[in-house]
């Protein structure tokens, strides 16, 4: 609190008791959640005895994708996964309005989503009351912090396509829907604004170089080869870290928790940048799922959702590169002749908040675009039409920029001058200096992309609440433990921490691995506070890294690069 000061004191008396004034520090509480496939139930409950426990108030949740908003069973036709594998958790209560998120909640989209809802929101919106979907890509602030985030996984065949996927989709428009775009990137690139915290679902590239690579492999031995041919991860994620150097980065899809500490190159005089980074599990007992972080906040700006002027700035300024087109093009570069530094000026940003005028606080204009969960109509169920959000009509009228709702719905109706519609999914890559290696890290084929093949048998937890059978351990090729973790996961159900036993511990330093790092890394003990939630702090080393098939051998898989998948619970 600043003091007063009399009007009459004397000057030195003046400059002594100002000299004592000091700018309280203000931090904010935010919860990490890895993968959450659904769970949001478990996911709150998690969070409300933590902070019964400790005594803490958080104030916003991020999910690092997999987040799975299903409204109802038509949306889990639109989701990659196994039909047999396709259940409703409890996203539709928070949907429907039988519940309100307890925390304001900030997600992106993983490869294992309701692809059709969230397509309704490209640029991002609420999914439900509380509960916002950054988009394909999306900035945007809380309490002065900046967070971002890209949503999807890196496929290489489809990295430099346009959007061109709608519901109804096919098998394989339902999984490339998913996957990163080149736009999304080169988009985020503009940025020259500090970014507090990144998102991604999978890795960047190369982070764990940067923190216990052998803690990681005792973990996940099958990561061995892609760490040391540095495969493991995504390219795009990797130029973006090194691009805006964010103060965090938080990432989920490798379900299990990894800590790194990345120092960047030093620019001019200044101290080198380091960004922390931290992956986590999926929601499941015994996992590290969910971690508690304070981060530096403007005490002046308020605890409520914004925009980011220069972000929404960014999409004017490269509306003109959007597209829907399956035909794969180049981003602008320097060794083209064209414009390819879109950064945006002080001047264009005004511009943003003058088209709102000049409140820029995301309305609260939640709205039902598709019918709630009904639990008597689970049959006959089928892929929706794409619907258009009033709020994406809403962003994109203030913006001036296209709806790409509008435009793929066009498309639908058979408008030929909006696309072209060659199909040829495998045209050759022309090449550019500027785009980064697009080498298929995943080795998969543009005709074959089951992004995870074998091990996308066991990805989600199983509803009791739903009348279809649970199937057999055999039929989810999962392990005895993983059956275990499901019933027990679905016994505490309505009450996530239910004992001492499950109570969650307070680790002094922040992204504390536990043991000595194999390389060295940036000492952050003392930069924030951690605390970390799981649902059983006992956890147990996992049985099914070496799985086999019954005759005694090990798994064999579809293709090279699938060792990340040995473990079959960790599909998703």
């Amino acid at each position: 609190m600043v003091s007063t000061i009399q009007e009459d004191a004397p000057c030195d008396k003046l400059h002594e008791r100002l000299s004592t004034i000091t700018t309280r520090k203000v931090t904010m509480k935010i919860a990490v959640e890895g993968c959450a496939h659904g769970a949001l139930e478990e996911i709150y409950g998690t969070l409300q005895y933590l902070e019964q426990q400790e005594g803490i108030q958080v104030e916003l949740l991020l999910c690092c994708g997999d987040f799975q908003a299903v409204r109802n069973a038509d949306d889990l036709e639109c989701m990659a996964v196994p039909k047999k594998f396709r259940f409703m958790e409890s996203f539709h209560k928070y949907y429907s309005g039988e519940k309100k998120a307890p925390y304001l909640t900030i997600f992106i989209g993983g490869n294992h989503e309701a692809s059709n809802y969230l397509a309704e929101l490209p640029y991002g919106g609420w999914v439900a009351p509380n509960i916002y979907y950054l988009g394909y890509a999306g900035v945007v602030n809380v309490g002065g912090i900046r967070i971002g985030g890209v949503s999807g996984i890196y496929k290489s065949h489809d990295y430099r396509k346009g959007h061109y996927e709608a519901p109804p989709y096919n098998e394989n428009n339902k999984r490339s829907a998913y996957h990163i775009r080149s736009l999304e990137v080169f988009r985020m690139k503009q940025l020259k604004r500090p970014i507090d915290i990144m998102m991604s679902h999978d890795w960047p590239r190369g982070v764990y170089h940067c923190g216990n690579t052998k803690e990681l492999l005792a973990k996940k031995s099958f990561f061995r080869n892609e760490i040391e041919t540095n495969t493991l991860g995504s390219p795009p994620a990797e130029e973006l870290l090194r691009a805006l150097k964010p103060a965090y980065w938080f990432s989920g899809h490798l379900h299990c928790k990894f800590v790194a500490a990345i120092e960047h190159e030093k620019e001019g005089q200044e101290t080198p940048k380091v960004t922390k980074f931290l992956a986590l599990d999926k929601c499941l007992p015994r996992r590290d799922f969910l971690q508690v972080i304070d981060v530096p906040r403007n005490e002046f700006e308020p605890l409520e959702l914004q925009y980011d002027a220069e972000w929404l700035a960014v999409l004017q300024g490269t509306n003109h590169l959007f597209s829907t087109s399956r035909v794969p093009m180049n981003m602008p570069s320097q060794f083209t002749d064209d414009r390819w530094d879109y950064s945006v000026s002080s001047e264009e940003m005004e511009g943003v908040k003058k088209a709102f005028n000049g409140d820029l606080k995301v309305p609260e204009n939640f709205v039902q675009t598709a019918p709630t969960f009904n639990p008597a109509r689970l049959q006959n169920t089928r892929q929706p039409n794409l619907t258009i959000n009033p709020q994406t009509t809403l962003l994109c009228t203030k913006l001036g920029v296209t709806d790409p709702c509008k435009k793929l719905l066009k498309i639908a109706e058979g408008n030929p001058d909006e696309i072209s519609l060659d199909e040829d999914d495998n045209e050759e890559d022309t090449g550019n200096p500027e785009e980064i290696s697009t080498s298929d890290v995943d080795d998969a084929d543009a005709d074959d992309d089951d992004d995870d093949s074998a091990a996308e048998e066991a990805i989600l937890p199983v509803n009791p609440n739903l009348t279809e059978p649970m199937p057999s351990q055999e039929e989810a090729s999962i392990s005895d433990e993983e059956a275990e973790l499901i019933k027990e996961m679905h016994r505490i159900r309505s009450s996530p921490a239910t004992s001492q036993d499950d109570s969650s511990d307070i680790l002094t330093s922040p992204f504390h691995t536990g043991s000595e790092t194999e390389s060295a890394a940036p000492d952050l003990s003392d930069s924030d506070s951690l605390h970390q939630g799981k649902t059983d702090s006992d956890s147990g080393k996992r049985s099914s890294e070496n799985e086999t098939d019954g005759s005694g051998s090990k798994k064999k898989f579809k293709r090279r690069n699938q060792a990340m998948y040995e473990d079959t619970e960790e599909s998703c």
